[in-house]
């Protein structure tokens, strides 16, 4: 891991990724067409040459919702331009309507693991950073933002700098 530590160039900045909810967005509206097509034809009279088109059918209004949500995440998602920035001496989460920082010394200590609940890919899934006079601690999902080998080894390294004697 310590070679993984000397190539990260601190400060580092990493966005939240926007691709997965294109994506969703995506295939629920690919499907939300397939089956409208697919039930026009099924319940076509071909004799009369009318096409209806049950925008009440609980199914299509289901499919409706789905795309309607996951445009509404993208659409937050974007505006918001969640980013996370690490350096040798803080954290700071930034986005377009809040700013958080927590130093060196507000920080107690940085946990890397893997969450047993979810299967998610790769190794490091979350990683806790737990704050003095905080109940709870930081999580961070690595695999949300951009470059996420890079942002677990920025992590890595700032938990190496805790452990130095500050001057």
């Amino acid at each position: 891991m310590t070679d993984t530590l000397t190539h990260v160039n601190l400060p580092a900045q990493f966005s939240v990724r926007v691709e997965p909810y294109w994506q969703s967005v995506a295939v629920y509206a690919i499907t939300l067409i397939v089956y409208v097509v697919i039930k026009s034809m099924w319940d076509a009279t071909l004799q009369s040459g009318i096409v209806n088109v049950m925008l009440t059918d609980p199914i299509v209004v289901l499919l409706g919702a789905f795309v309607l949500i996951a445009v509404l995440a993208l659409v937050f998602t974007a505006v918001s331009k969640r980013t996370l920035i690490v350096s040798e001496d803080a954290i700071a989460f930034i986005s377009r309507f809040h700013e958080r920082a927590f130093t060196r010394n507000e920080i107690d200590r940085i946990v890397v693991g893997r969450d047993r609940r979810i299967k998610v890919r790769g190794v490091m899934s979350h990683i806790k950073v737990y704050i003095r006079g905080r109940r709870r601690p930081l999580r961070i999902r690595p695999a949300i933002y951009t470059n996420e080998q890079q942002l677990t080894a920025a992590l890595m390294m700032l938990r190496h700098h805790l452990r130095e004697p500050q001057v």
